[in-house]
Parts: C-alpha cells; sequence; structure tokens
C-alpha cells in the first residue's frame, strides 16, 4: 500500500479538488433547476376549487415525480462533466509540473 501511495501522482489537493468540484457544481445545478422549474412549471398552476383541485392535485404529483427524474438526470450530468473536467484539470497540472 506504501507503494501504490509514493506512485500516485495526485497531492490531497488534487484529490479534494476532485471530490469537491463535481459535488459543488451538481449541487449548484441542482438549485438552478429547481428555480427554473418553479419560474416555469409552478407559476403556471393557478388556484383550484372543488373537483379542480383534485384534478390540480393528481397534475401536482405528477410534475412533482417529472420534477424529481429531471432534476436527478440533470444533476448527473453535471456532476459526471464536473468530474470529467477536474480530472482533466489535474492531468494538464500534472503534466506542465513534470515538463510533458
Amino acid at each position: 500500500m506504501r507503494q501504490n501511495r509514493l506512485q500516485d501522482p495526485d497531492t490531497l489537493g488534487d484529490k479534494i479538488f476532485k471530490i469537491i468540484l463535481p459535488a459543488a457544481l451538481g449541487a449548484i445545478a441542482g438549485k438552478v433547476f429547481k428555480i427554473i422549474w418553479d419560474q416555469q412549471v409552478t407559476s403556471k398552476r393557478g388556484p383550484a376549487n372543488g373537483e379542480a383541485a383534485e384534478e390540480a392535485d393528481q397534475q401536482g404529483l405528477a410534475a412533482s415525480v417529472i420534477f424529481a427524474a429531471a432534476s436527478a438526470a440533470f444533476g448527473s450530468i453535471i456532476s459526471t462533466l464536473g468530474t470529467r473536467g477536474s480530472d482533466a484539470l489535474v492531468t494538464r497540472r500534472h503534466n506542465r509540473r513534470s515538463g510533458k
């Protein structure tokens, strides 16, 4: 294990960067997605009375399920891109340091 640790080119800072960047991007993307969703979808639904209230509740449930799926997919895509980007930045830093 010591040999593996000594051969690993990533410093502690590199490893932390590779973890923090994708997580932060995923969290920010999730918040932005929620803000956009609230502005576009939630604001279009008006107050409902009687039978319309039941229909609005059903639409609300469907919208919640769609929101959860879309938000998870969007966050996953952004996190994956963040992982690739952080890996590329660390690799570029290693290449510059080693003179390649």
